[in-house]
């Protein structure tokens, strides 16, 4: 199978849920009150960037009434930077229950702070892998 064939059927897959349907998830924190998680066993390597599936537990119902929803993250492990590919909204905690929102146009890039959880998101999956990075670039502040 062609590479590039490859690569249409696993984000076929992601889309269509199957990504998430046996995810691992690990307890990351909370944000804003809320839970939330990763799936390690999701993380996938695109050249220098690293893509990861962050699922957050809505300690009430939102405006849309969502309970949880998963994001499937994309980090610029280089620039220091993250994009929302997909995103979805459930009506029941750890995705259970109907599919109340799907988002499948990417987010512009946007730099990711230091001391958040999202840093920490982008730390677990660009270290991941063969990255080589000379004297500590993805933990260098920002100037």
């Amino acid at each position: 199978m062609s590479r590039r064939w490859l690569h249409i059927f696993v984000f076929m897959a992601l889309a269509l849920g199957l990504g998430t349907a046996q995810a691992a998830w690990t307890y990351m924190g909370h944000l804003d009150g809320h839970a939330v998680l990763i799936d390690r066993s999701s993380i996938q390597l695109k050249k220098r960037n690293a893509l990861v599936w962050m699922l957050t537990n809505y300690s009430t119902p939102t405006s849309q009434q969502l309970l949880s929803s998963t994001t499937y993250l994309e980090f610029d492990c280089d620039k220091n930077k993250v994009r929302y590919l997909l995103a979805y909204g459930y009506e029941g905690q750890m995705q259970s229950g109907a599919r109340l929102i799907s988002v499948v146009q990417p987010g512009g890039w946007e730099a990711v702070a230091f001391g958040t959880i999202i840093k920490s998101f982008e730390q677990i999956a660009c270290v991941r892998g063969p990255f080589i990075r000379p004297q500590g670039e993805l933990n260098k502040p920002p100037k």
